[in-house]
């Protein structure tokens, strides 16, 4: 069973406590084995799922279906001031027991990452990871090791891929250093308290496998401490809109604590990012450092408040390094504040964030032109998870 509450990318082992810790403790135990994709709350699944009997396990279909509308200040050029769209159209096919495991997301969505423009959900899933964004198979010889392979979540960072999944419907600033969802095949342990994984990937989507990823958690009680490494073991020119190429050349590193308490979920991390000299696009080294700390207030059974806060910072030591964020040395703020109602399976959510960026290279940033230093923005999403 140890192995079946995990969820693919043990970067988000807290998700699972965090959804274990409060109103997802009923459920899990209604219907184990907890389900993936993880959730980090305050959304949940469908206690009881639709479920198919295969010999002695079970094939189970679970969903969902959101959508939000939104505006935002200072919209950069091509980006609407305010939108409607769909979030969320997605269904879950899975296998989450025995030896041989399974899981099969598809459907529409759209990842949005503060401070990047908006991308409807028909065109961002185009343009990504496609109608199938994640599906993998898993033989799990062992409560203790399993070895997966096929698209899979990073292991890299705190934010998961899909709006649904996070406390937040925006990711933050952090996030978008990070790769999301990726291809290959990973190795999964556990020992006690202790568990790791490595994966060999093609990183930011880029199709050459040459992603080393590895992680190592340590669980006691409510406290969770993860450390995480991953990076591209040679250069790679590719260039796609899920391939940036500075961070797809990079060398990345997390620490990432998380108390999930009865009423409380606390997530402090700390990340930092390397990029080596670039000749393909004519670029010299750098690096960032950022750190975040997202936390969610349970109110009780249908009220939650989670809110996030961020600080990015990229170093540029000549004038030819490469960019992270809004151009050589520039830096970034962020904080995101996410009151969540649900009930029964549906839920509605408005969210209010602000970014704040500083030392940028001119039509980098935020504007018409690329100058206005900030950006303030709205969400409300609403749906029902099955």
């Amino acid at each position: 069973m140890t192995t079946i509450l995990r969820r693919p990318t043990l970067t988000r082992t807290f998700m699972m406590i965090a959804t274990l810790g409060s109103a997802g403790m009923a459920a899990a135990q209604d219907a184990p084995p907890v389900l993936l994709p993880g959730l980090s709350g305050p959304l949940s699944y469908n206690p009881v799922p639709i479920s198919v009997d295969v010999g002695a396990s079970k094939i189970y279909v679970t969903g969902i279906a959101s959508g939000y509308g939104g505006f935002q200040s200072n919209s950069t050029p091509g980006v609407a001031d305010s939108f409607a769209d769909v979030s969320n159209a997605q269904v879950i096919i899975q296998k989450p027991e025995g030896v041989f495991q399974f899981l099969v997301q598809a459907g529409l969505y759209s990842h949005e990452t503060l401070g990047l423009g908006y991308a409807r959900a028909t065109s961002y899933t185009d343009a990504t990871y496609g109608p199938v964004p994640q599906a993998w198979v898993k033989i799990a010889p062992s409560s203790s090791f399993s070895v997966q392979a096929g698209i899979l979540p990073t292991l890299i960072g705190l934010e998961a891929p899909f709006s649904f999944q996070n406390m937040n419907i925006e990711r933050g600033v952090l996030w978008g250093q990070e790769n999301v969802l990726t291809r290959g095949v990973q190795a999964n342990a556990t020992f006690g308290k202790v568990s790791a994984s490595m994966a060999l990937t093609d990183g930011f989507f880029s199709g050459k496998f040459n992603w080393l990823s590895g992680i190592l958690s340590y669980v006691d009680g409510p406290h969770t401490l993860s450390l995480v490494l991953g990076g591209a073991l040679d250069r790679n020119p590719r260039a796609t809109f899920s391939t940036p190429p500075v961070q797809n050349n990079s060398t990345i590193f997390n620490v990432i604590y998380s108390y999930a308490g009865e009423k409380w979920l606390v997530q402090p991390y700390f990340q930092y990012a390397r990029v080596g000299d670039l000749p393909f696009l004519g670029t010299t080294k750098a690096d960032n450092w950022g750190v975040g700390l997202l936390a969610k207030y349970k109110i009780n059974d249908n009220w939650s408040l989670p809110v996030r806060a961020e600080y990015i910072d990229s170093k540029a030591p000549r004038a030819t390094a490469a960019s992270f964020l809004y151009g050589p040395g520039s830096n970034a703020f962020s904080v995101t504040v996410t009151p969540t109602y649900t009930w029964s399976r549906f839920f509605i959510r408005p969210e209010l964030s602000y970014v704040s960026v500083s030392g940028i290279t001119p039509g980098a940033a935020f504007g018409a032109a690329g100058t206005d230093k900030s950006q303030v923005r709205g969400r409300l999403e609403f749906g029902v998870m099955f």
